[in-house]
């Protein structure tokens, strides 16, 4: 049988067949993600620049030409410093909310009794790694709608309504009886034509999870509706048509509506004022990312009692355990 412990190992192994993630050299804020992850990971001595470069160059062959070498070298020594330069920009950009500490020695060090916000942020860091965590992807992709559910909900004003319709929804059914639900619910027509073209077997949400609208108190269609996706994978970019797919289905009266997705990422660019990976975001989505999901969760019995939490309290017990 296989136990949380077990499942926890299995990770710790993922990450530790890791020297150097295959990400794109543009992709920094996904290798800072790394250094976090080494941070959690090690002992109380925390990280250093020499642990990192150790990382992620210590088996690397160089040139045997001394000058060829040199730049080489350089490259490498300037791209970690950049790395490290985000995790600077990451301590201004989350203040109190940041789980981790750089002090004059240059050291990534986790932080003593951590909050809530700090502990969040640990287990939206695990759930941007599937990869390392995927004993646990299920129960991860699950809970991350739920911690997204309660962000939505602080996000829109206090009269709105806010609905899952993914794993954890409350409609139940095939696809188009959740969608039929759904459009009564919203005071909404259907196009039948559209609606009839999914299989009547298809149990799925159609890849929306949560489902956001303010209320008038008439009875006109004309309101503003907000369609949610969540997605933790790396390919995100693929889920941002999912949503669009439900401007099909519904009949939306003279207003369009406003599509968001919900990711686990570290995506703001703090010296540019934008996203990185910007190139891949699709125009008319607002992207609530790391940070913005931390600013409107409240601390709440329902997230204290997410799984989530469990793997990040042992991701910590082994950083303690270490010696």
């Amino acid at each position: 049988m296989t136990t949380f412990n077990n499942m926890l190992q299995d990770c710790f192994k993922n990450f530790s067949n890791i020297d150097k993630p295959s990400y794109s050299q543009h992709e920094l804020n996904f290798f800072a993600d790394f250094i976090e992850l080494m941070s959690l990971f090690a002992n109380t001595d925390g990280v250093s620049y020499g642990d990192i470069y150790d990382r992620f160059f210590g088996t690397k062959e160089y040139s045997e030409n001394e000058i060829t070498k040199s730049e080489q070298v350089d490259n490498d020594e300037i791209f970690t410093r950049k790395i490290i330069r985000i995790i600077i920009e990451r301590i201004r950009l989350y203040d109190e909310d940041y789980p981790f500490i750089y002090d004059n020695s240059e050291i990534i060090l986790l932080k003593n009794n951590l909050t809530f916000k700090q502990k969040l942020y640990l287990g939206l860091l695990i759930s941007s790694k599937l990869n390392i965590f995927k004993e646990f992807s299920s129960i991860i992709t699950t809970e991350f709608e739920s911690i997204s559910f309660f962000a939505f909900q602080n996000f829109l004003p206090t009269n709105s309504i806010v609905k899952e319709f993914g794993k954890n929804s409350e409609y139940s059914g095939s696809a188009i009886d959740k969608i039929k639900k759904l459009a009564i619910d919203l005071g909404l027509d259907i196009d039948k034509d559209e609606l009839e073209a999914i299989s009547p077997r298809n149990n799925q949400e159609r890849g929306l999870d949560i489902i956001g609208w303010i209320p008038f108190k008439d009875n006109c269609k004309n309101k503003l509706i907000y369609l949610a996706q969540c997605a933790c994978g790396k390919d995100k970019e693929s889920k941002f048509h999912d949503t669009r797919r439900f401007e099909n289905y519904l009949l939306f009266y003279k207003a369009k509506p406003q599509h968001l997705m919900f990711i686990p990422y570290s995506l703001i660019n703090v010296s540019k004022g934008k996203f990185y990976q910007s190139d891949l975001i699709e125009k008319d989505f607002l992207i609530l990312e790391r940070k913005r999901i931390l600013s409107l969760i409240n601390e709440e019995p329902k997230l204290r009692a997410l799984k989530i939490n469990k793997i990040v309290d042992g991701c910590i017990a082994y950083q303690e355990d270490i010696v």
